[in-house]
């Protein structure tokens, strides 16, 4: 787990590429530009990546964000109050309610970022379908954690101390 400090240049990027999105919750809390918060955090954690791996242009498109050593990346970030623990829980929505949604990239990246945006964490990487492998399906409006309910999507998840270090991608693949 790499703890990164937040910078206001990192903050004023996400920031700046949501100005010309429109923000709709009526699209369902599953599904992109829903939420602008949300939309922020995620933005935050693709620059924490850049940063991280020396990443110079975002990618962005609709089944990966970066691309690093030929390998297409996914970053997933959530907002936290806290460091993680080990054991928390990384996620993969899937808005496909007969299914799982599986997007065309080759890692997944998850990040934490507290809530004041000063600080987050990228917890690690993991191969797609490995993640899918070994990750717990979760249907919606199941409950997989004592009061953590998924209510906006299908998901998969996977505890964080199953995630591999970012040294896996810059060592090219396992």
């Amino acid at each position: 787990m790499q703890e990164i400090l937040i910078s206001d240049q990192m903050r004023n990027i996400a920031y700046q590429k949501t100005t010309h999105l429109h923000f709709d919750q009526n699209r369902g809390l599953s599904k992109f530009g829903s939420e602008k918060k949300r939309t922020i955090v995620g933005y935050i954690g693709e620059q924490m990546v850049m940063d991280f791996l020396q990443i110079k242009t975002l990618d962005d498109q609709f089944n990966f964000d970066l691309t690093y050593q030929g390998k297409r990346l996914e970053v997933k970030t959530i907002s936290c109050k806290f460091k993680p623990y080990p054991h928390y829980l990384c996620t993969v929505n899937s808005h496909n309610l007969a299914g799982i949604h599986k997007q065309s990239a080759d890692y997944y990246i998850f990040l934490r970022i507290l809530n004041d945006q000063s600080k987050g964490w990228i917890l690690g990487c993991i191969p797609c379908p490995e993640f899918f492998d070994k990750g717990k399906f979760i249907e919606k409006g199941s409950q997989v954690v004592k009061g953590v309910q998924f209510v906006k999507a299908n998901a998969t998840v996977l505890p964080i101390n199953k995630l591999y270090s970012m040294d896996i991608l810059k060592s090219n693949g396992k």
